[in-house]
């Protein structure tokens, strides 16, 4: 798996169920016990950590299924909480995000200009190498990612992808580029030239920048969900929206990735009414003269 992946799973475990299943045999684990563990969990825990809680006890019962410590996987069956968003992903408005970004300096005014106006997911940006920027094409080309200081593929074909940029971006780009660089070399190095740790600009940087701005603090999720919100996608767009973000469904563009904005739906209201309205006041002023 890749790191990240064994992270997520070594944290899961730990935290959820050694504390819960790990003084029982693998052969005393039954569906029930899987289930009352899911509804402790769900009383407590988000929709979706649950469900990410019960595949990976899926995948190790299954695991035990196939190597013959037990003869079926008690997760199968099991029921995870409806995945319902409990609150409103948040995203930027323009104005936020200028005010935010008048708080920063370079090089970090630069990387939250390129999350706001790519849509790149974090790990992509901290992986970034000079060799992927194509100036000339106006894009950049996701080959690889950077967790916790590794660097490795993009975790799905759909991630392994061209990003086209709009000419501020290029502009930021080109105004931190180095003169003598290698192409090998990291967009946002430390002074080392290593990987930059996400957690650290994170804490460091953009919460600072944010409580100045007074806009509530912000993480690199919001970028990305701002970034596929502001673009309003509808119809044919949503694909190319889609190619853009990295995503393998364009479900998931629509369903979590993108918030209305009131400025577009009253937007919408106005074309609808203007259907009407050609119409509406001959009618109305028709009707006025008749009660009179």
């Amino acid at each position: 798996m890749r790191f990240s992946t064994q992270r997520k799973y070594r944290n899961l475990i730990r935290a959820y169920l050694l504390p819960t299943l790990g003084e029982l045999n693998l052969s005393e684990i039954g569906p029930a016990d899987v289930q009352a563990v899911l509804a402790h969990y769900a009383k407590r825990l988000a929709p979706h950590t649950v469900l990410t809680i019960r595949n990976a006890l899926s995948k190790i019962l299954g695991t035990a299924v196939k190597w013959g410590y037990v003869q079926a996987n008690a997760a199968t069956g099991a029921q995870a909480p409806a995945l319902v968003n409990r609150r409103e992903r948040r995203t930027l408005t323009p104005d936020e995000a200028r005010r935010l970004l008048s708080e920063l300096t370079e090089p970090y005014s630069v990387m939250v200009t390129l999350a706001l106006l790519s849509g790149l997911r974090r790990a992509e940006i901290f992986g970034l190498k000079w060799k992927y920027v194509d100036f000339g094409q106006k894009s950049l080309t996701v080959a690889e990612t950077c967790f916790e200081g590794r660097v490795s593929a993009p975790k799905t074909r759909a991630s392994r992808r061209k990003v086209f940029l709009a000419d501020a971006v290029l502009d930021a780009l080109r105004a931190i580029r180095p003169a003598y660089v290698q192409l090998d070399d990291l967009v946002f190095p430390t002074e080392r030239g290593t990987p930059m740790n996400p957690a650290n600009v994170q804490n460091r940087v953009l919460d600072p920048a944010c409580d100045r701005a007074g806009i509530g603090r912000v993480t690199w999720h919001h970028f990305h969900y701002t970034y596929s919100t502001w673009t309003e996608p509808t119809g044919e767009s949503i694909k190319a929206l889609q190619a853009q973000l990295g995503h393998t469904d364009s479900r998931l563009t629509l369903g979590v990735y993108t918030q209305p904005m009131p400025e577009a739906q009253a937007k919408i209201a106005s074309k609808v009414a203007r259907v009407l309205l050609p119409v509406a006041p001959t009618s109305v002023m028709w009707r006025k003269c008749r009660k009179e």
